[in-house]
């Protein structure tokens, strides 16, 4: 096992005290990413197996679906043990004995029965207000020690409720609470203040993900995504459309509106095409078209011409908004060529990576508009950039979204950072990361 660190060491003592003791309380932990709340969670978990190897008794943990392999370190603690033979791993579950360490979703909970020992929650910011009271449910009919890992997040959840009673109740000699900030973890884990800096140059020190991950600030919805200060930067630099250097060109292509199958009267069809350069410094938008036709075979020929006649480009991200019965799609791919074209689905999960690789590529300077020039391309730009605010998504994660009339425009520059930065081999999953460590 792991010599775990002085804060490790405190937050254990408080809570296998009171396992130990049966007083079954309720605690929260703040700790920043990677300072090792896996390794903590793990730990409790052995301990409590181990004392109750021969008597028995029971752990829950409950850890949300994107967390892969959550028994892995607590098997290794095993594996490194002199208790071969005593130990065995279940599909959800890990036994020591008679004793054992039960694992579930938060989705799993309306069905989850037992009596407990300890029941510890990672992620707890992301857990509904059903999930939450469900926990305290489980813990209260079993007598067991409740813990909740989380982070501030939009400061609004009920694992921040949760946290604000219990600052309220610690003393001096009983914490209910315990909050590790981002300089104590630098300053007792190894290495841990060369990640730091990494995630900081990578997302910036005011994306939500490094305010709410390392610098436990909580992130609050509607607040602006791209400040006053940020847009004079990034329109500030660019050149003018149609004048950018040449080299690695690569398109994105927002589909906001389709024909009606059979109408011959209808709104028509409308996309808008992002064009943008690669470079070592990051993305560059280089050029807008705004395309209306009267049908879907007008509309795919004024996106060929525009990415291969006016701007030579080597693929196109592509995402027809809405229901679509395939017509623009297959016109698509036939007309370009063969590969070119990657679907991007519209799903919650898409759209927080493209949220959180387009605030990055900003706050860290990768990215770059052209110049203003008064076009109806660059006020919509300009428009929706303005208005673009922080939400949180239907998966509880951050998305940027534009308030008022979206265009697409904005969507198409964050399709290409999303592409740009998992290229570079910086995308990581997007806002509602696990703490893994």
């Amino acid at each position: 096992m792991k010599t775990p660190t002085t804060y490790q060491r405190e937050i254990a003592s408080v809570v296998a005290s009171d396992v130990l003791s049966q007083r079954g309380s309720e605690f929260t932990v703040e700790m920043p990413l990677g300072a090792g709340v896996t390794e903590l969670v793990s730990q409790l978990e052995m301990l409590v197996m181990s004392v109750n190897v021969n008597a028995g008794g029971a752990s829950l943990r409950v850890v949300p679906e994107v967390q892969a392999d959550v028994k892995g370190r607590l098997i290794r603690h095993l594996r490194g043990s002199s208790l071969k033979g005593l130990w065995s791993d279940g599909r959800e579950c890990v036994r020591l004995g008679r004793a054992e360490v039960m694992y579930a979703a938060p989705e799993d909970l309306r069905r989850m029965d037992g009596r407990f020992e300890l029941i510890q929650a990672v992620d707890a910011h992301l857990l509904s207000p059903f999930e939450m009271s469900r926990l305290r449910e489980i813990a209260g009919a079993s007598g067991a020690t409740l813990v909740f890992y989380g982070r501030p997040w939009n400061g609004e959840t009920p694992f921040e409720q949760v946290k604000l009673t219990n600052r309220q109740a610690s003393t001096g000699e009983v914490r209910r609470h315990c909050r590790v900030p981002l300089d104590r973890v630098k300053a007792e884990l190894p290495g841990y203040e060369g990640r730091v800096d990494v995630e900081r140059e990578r997302l910036g020190e005011a994306h939500p993900e490094f305010e709410t991950g390392y610098a436990l600030r909580p992130v609050f919805t509607g607040a602006p995504a791209f400040p006053r200060e940020l847009l004079r930067a990034l329109f500030g630099s660019g050149g003018p459309r149609r004048l950018g250097e040449a080299g690695s060109l690569t398109a994105s292509v927002v589909v906001t509106r389709v024909p009606e199958a059979g109408v011959f009267h209808g709104t028509g069809a409308m996309a808008v095409v992002t064009v943008a350069s690669r470079t070592t410094g990051g993305l560059r938008v280089l050029d807008h078209k705004w395309i209306e036709a009267a049908d879907a075979p007008s509309l795919v020929g004024g996106i060929k011409r525009f990415v291969e006649k006016v701007w030579p480009c080597e693929n196109l991200l592509a995402r027809v908004r809405g229901r679509d019965d395939g017509q623009v799609k297959g016109l698509l791919e036939q007309s370009l060529k063969p590969g070119c074209v990657r679907w991007l689905p519209e799903t919650s999960r898409q759209r927080e990576r493209e949220s959180s690789a387009v605030t990055a590529a900003a706050l860290t300077a990768r990215l770059s508009f052209y110049a203003p020039d008064g076009s109806i391309e660059y006020r919509a730009l300009r428009r929706e950039m303005d208005w673009a605010v922080l939400r949180l998504s239907e998966s509880r994660g951050f998305v940027v979204a534009v308030e008022g009339q979206d265009e697409g425009f904005l969507e198409g520059v964050s399709m290409l950072a999303s592409e740009d930065a998992e290229q570079a081999g910086e995308q990581q999953m997007a806002f509602p990361i696990a703490m893994a460590s």
